[in-house]
């Protein structure tokens, strides 16, 4: 490529290798847990440091860093498209089984006096948990739940 010309007179093209784009070294997909577990204990066995990135961009650069493990989530588990979980009031001032803490969700929102929690994985962004929070609310009597971005 010769990029010296402008390119449709805008100005040079820019070619990966040249000059200093600030790149993670290293980028890891995860589609579960263990997949971030793994990532982290390679980091601190290796000394690198670990750049995170949703599915959006940041102006300022700041999902991105020079030499990092960068851990992109776009690829992770979703769960917003089965996210929304109905609590029972009944919930309230339950002490917290450690054994199992599939009610840990609810107790919190019970203790807020909310009806209700809803889940999202770390790759998701506000425009899926909003479709899915609307889909939920088209199947019920009347809309229940909504999102505050």
């Amino acid at each position: 490529w010769n990029t010296d010309p402008p390119l449709f007179g805008v100005g040079s093209f820019l070619v990966p290798g040249q000059g200093n784009y600030n790149l993670p070294s290293k980028v890891l997909f995860p589609r579960r847990v263990g997949d971030i577990v793994a990532a982290v204990k390679f980091a601190k066995n290796y000394t690198l440091e670990i750049s995170v990135k949703n599915s959006g961009h940041s102006f300022t650069g700041a999902s991105t860093k020079e030499n990092t493990l960068h851990i992109n989530m776009n690829r992770y588990q979703p769960y917003a498209p089965t996210g929304v979980q109905e609590c029972s009031t009944s919930t309230t001032g339950t002490v917290i089984n450690t054994d199992n803490l599939s009610n840990q969700p609810c107790i919190l929102a019970a203790a807020r006096g909310k009806s209700g929690v809803f889940r999202v994985s770390g790759g998701e962004n506000f425009d899926e948990a909003y479709n899915a929070v609307q889909i939920y609310n088209r199947l019920q009597s009347s809309y229940r739940f909504h999102l505050v971005g």
